[in-house]
């Protein structure tokens, strides 16, 4: 395991410590803890991401829908006023 070093204001160094004492845990510990969640979120979106591009791209060939389409607001507007109309 490697070695970080941090330069924190005295202050938030003090209230961190009373923090991990009142929590049965470490500075070092919830440094260790909110980078390895920082990770885990950024892996989570870039799935996230992934999952929306694959599900954009499987509708777009079902729909024949030209790769450089670009939608406008007029035709959203057009669709949900259409909807609007059949009830």
């Amino acid at each position: 395991m490697a070695n970080l070093t941090l330069s924190v204001e005295d202050d938030l160094l003090k209230q961190c410590r009373l923090y991990a004492v009142q929590h049965d845990t470490s500075v070092n510990a919830m440094v260790r803890e909110f980078l390895e969640s920082l990770v885990d979120r950024s892996k989570e979106r870039a799935a996230a991401v992934a999952e929306l591009n694959r599900i954009a791209d499987d509708l777009a060939r079902r729909a024949a829908i030209p790769a450089d389409y670009k939608w406008n607001r007029e035709e959203l507007y057009e669709e949900r006023m259409a909807r609007w109309d059949r009830k």
